[in-house]
């Protein structure tokens, strides 16, 4: 068998907006997007930077509006001033915190985008739910011929990725990927690993972060993403 890590190996580790969507009436999905650029220009979560990046890039000698009293929130998102409104930018939990309920039309026009396993940043402006821009990491272009020729030589592809059910399911479906594994620790790759090779069955794993170092070490091969695989896994790897 050849084990994956998803994000940095089968993905491009990096994530971008897939969908911005307005949950008000008074806002159009454009104004929205511009508010989430300008709350998100001075972060630095990756999927924050994402954020500001994508807007940057879809608005070419543009200036994102400009962030005022901005505050980090760890492992809730963001709040500042943006054109005059204030601005949150981040999780349910973080709308929650501010009395901000999600309405059951945010709840169905999230669930297909959280299906496809995205990530999903609320939008509140002035204590009012504004929308909510949808982020995926992106499938490498030659992911696809790589799992088609590991598959065409007699061996079976194998998924395990620290990432939940959906984003995990989505992307072993995209790649045909018959078994895959979600929520895996470090230690659980390892788990997997070992259980195979005591049952006979060798495996080579491929990944790229710190993470993947041990479970490199530990299968029969171990390759690393040489051009964007950390050090640690670089040195782990056969």
């Amino acid at each position: 068998r050849v084990t994956f890590d998803k994000t940095g190996t089968l993905t491009q580790g990096t994530p971008a907006v897939t969908a911005v969507r307005t949950l008000d009436s008074a806002l159009s999905w454009q104004e929205v997007y511009a508010l989430a650029a300008g709350a998100e220009s001075r972060s630095e979560h990756p999927l924050g930077k994402a954020v500001a990046a994508c807007w940057q890039e879809e608005h070419p000698g543009e200036t994102a509006p400009q962030a005022e009293d901005f505050q980090m929130l760890p492992g809730r998102g963001v709040r500042a001033a943006v054109g005059g409104r204030l601005v949150l930018a981040g999780s349910p939990a973080l709308l929650r915190e501010e009395k901000i309920s999600l309405t059951a039309d945010a709840e169905e026009q999230a669930a297909p985008w959280l299906e496809r396993g995205c990530t999903l940043i609320y939008l509140a402006a002035d204590g009012r739910l504004a929308g909510f821009l949808a982020l995926s990491d992106q499938v490498r272009p030659q992911a696809a011929e790589a799992i088609q020729g590991v598959k065409a030589a007699g061996v079976t592809p194998v998924l395990l990725t620290g990432d939940h059910e959906s984003a995990a399911r989505h992307i072993a479906r995209s790649l045909d990927i018959s078994e895959y594994q979600s929520g895996c620790r470090p230690e659980d790759k390892l788990e997997w690993i070992d259980r195979s090779q005591q049952a006979g069955q060798p495996v080579c794993m491929v990944g790229d972060g710190v993470n993947d170092a041990p479970a490199l070490k530990k299968a029969f091969v171990g390759i690393a993403m040489g051009g964007v695989g950390s050090d640690i896994a670089v040195d782990a790897a056969d």
